[in-house]
């Protein structure tokens, strides 16, 4: 009988120690996971965030001296595709456009400014909608006193049309004294043809 106990007795203490042993690994499991615990809290977001190291910088379009005499003007052109015809680089919106004929080897439009003034600033514009992609256009700048007789002003040279930097390019001239400004297109990567949505060009004349 004494012998039962004892072994009964022996165990019970070997069944507590493998609890308490139990116990005390899941207490410091329970320790240690919160002491390496990490607490995030999120922000306060009612909208879309973009992290700033991502964003771009909004494309802010310089600021030209003098007026813009185009406006006044009027535009002919030696061939356009379908609707787009010249008038529309002289209407006072990007929204709308020329873009000559696919048939000329040479795209060419011409604007009469209805008199004679000192130019300092060509603007040449397209729409600046991102489906308007980044593509390079090569054209020639001439002036002319009398609309027959022109003299290059600046000569055939590419120039990167981009979205993200208002898909414009904006020419500085010498003081060029003009009635007639006409520019002849060579090449345009993103389309057939040559195309303007708005030609500026500025005098401090007015």
């Amino acid at each position: 009988m004494k012998k039962k106990f004892i072994i009964i007795m022996g165990c019970l203490a070997v069944v507590c120690a493998v609890m308490s042993a139990v116990v005390a690994v899941g207490n410091s499991s329970v320790k240690m996971s919160n002491k390496n615990l990490t607490v995030v809290t999120a922000p306060d977001q009612k909208e879309a965030m973009e992290n700033d190291a991502f964003k771009e910088e909004e494309y802010v379009a310089p600021e030209i001296d003098g007026t813009n005499v185009a406006l006044d003007g009027r535009a002919d052109a030696n061939g356009f595709n379908d609707v787009y015809r010249a008038p529309n680089i002289i209407d006072g919106s990007r929204l709308t456009y020329w873009e000559g004929s696919q048939n000329e080897e040479s795209q060419i439009i011409s604007v009469d400014l209805k008199d004679s003034y000192t130019i300092h600033t060509v603007v040449v514009g397209l729409n600046p909608a991102q489906i308007w992609g980044k593509r390079t256009q090569t054209f020639t700048i001439e002036a002319s006193d009398d609309g027959q007789n022109y003299t290059e002003v600046i000569p055939s040279t590419d120039y990167d049309f981009d979205p993200k930097t208002g898909n414009q390019v904006v020419i500085d001239i010498d003081n060029v004294k003009m009635q007639y400004i006409r520019l002849t297109f060579t090449k345009n990567t993103g389309a057939v043809a040559g195309q303007i949505a708005e030609l500026e060009v500025y005098t401090n004349d007015k």
